[in-house]
């Protein structure tokens, strides 16, 4: 549209102090708003200039006595020591040798190195389960005999029959003292795996794990001895061979029956 001009009126000021009409400070600091109370409470008006307000004709402060530019008991060492170089290089800029006494040895002589030492540290057991004590004799009070953790049956033949495949085991076996049977490693792995479906109740489980703890590794006395169908038997091997076998049969048997 022509000649129309689109003009924006301010918005209308509300009336306040119950109904007068003149304008009203927010916080007043002069002027007939105020009350007695009010010019009591009120602080003198002090002017608060900036730093950048003054002007300043020469520099603030005084003429030091001395041309360095400090007072005569400042002292003059550096802030902060000076680094000495130091003949030794830092770490990564050079490449470390084995240091090696070539002056204790003789002539035509070879430095065999030490074996590694392969024994397990310590993290790598686990300390939160416990492991079953040696079975020992004792007289009174002391050690004297540490039973084998493998049984061993000494006889003219091996007597040892399976009550699953009825068959003569080969090598180790599992043998129950209670009720004087035989089981091979073989039959012996089948009934554990068995125990553990789920087709079978709770306490056909329990009861078949009870039976299955009453058999403990057994074997004959065919690896030390050679009996050749009599009672009189052969030694095959030494006495410290079959003492070394035994200790080290009963150091690992115990990691390997855990009590849970």
């Amino acid at each position: 549209m022509e000649g129309f001009e689109y003009v924006v009126n301010p918005p209308v000021l509300p009336k306040v102090a119950f109904g007068t009409t003149m304008d009203r400070e927010v916080m007043p600091t002069s002027g007939p708003f105020m009350n007695s109370f009010m010019r009591s409470q009120l602080p003198e008006g002090r002017p608060h200039p900036s730093p950048l307000d003054y002007d300043c004709a020469k520099p603030i402060g005084f003429k030091y006595p001395s041309n360095a530019g400090f007072s005569a008991l400042a002292n003059k060492m550096p802030r902060l020591p000076v680094v000495r170089e130091q003949i030794i290089p830092p770490m990564g800029t050079y490449e470390a040798t084995p240091w090696i006494l070539r002056a204790g040895y003789t002539f035509d002589r070879q430095v065999v190195p030490k074996a590694k030492w392969v024994t397990p540290g310590p993290s790598t057991y686990s300390i939160h389960k416990k492991y079953p004590n040696w079975k020992m004799e004792t007289a009174f009070g002391t050690c004297r005999i540490i039973w084998p953790a493998v049984a061993i049956f000494c006889g003219p033949t091996n007597a040892a029959q399976c009550i699953i495949c009825h068959q003569r085991p080969v090598g180790d076996y599992f043998h129950s003292f209670a009720s004087d049977k035989d089981m091979c490693r073989k039959c012996m792995h089948a009934e554990v795996s068995a125990n553990k479906q789920c087709s079978l109740s709770v306490t056909e489980r329990f009861r078949k794990r009870r039976e299955i703890k009453l058999f403990v590794p057994a074997r004959y006395c065919g690896f030390f001895h050679d009996h050749n169908g009599t009672n009189a038997a052969v030694e095959l091997t030494s006495r410290k061979q079959l003492r070394d076998k035994i200790k080290t049969e009963n150091y690992l048997y115990r990691f390997d029956s855990k009590v849970e």
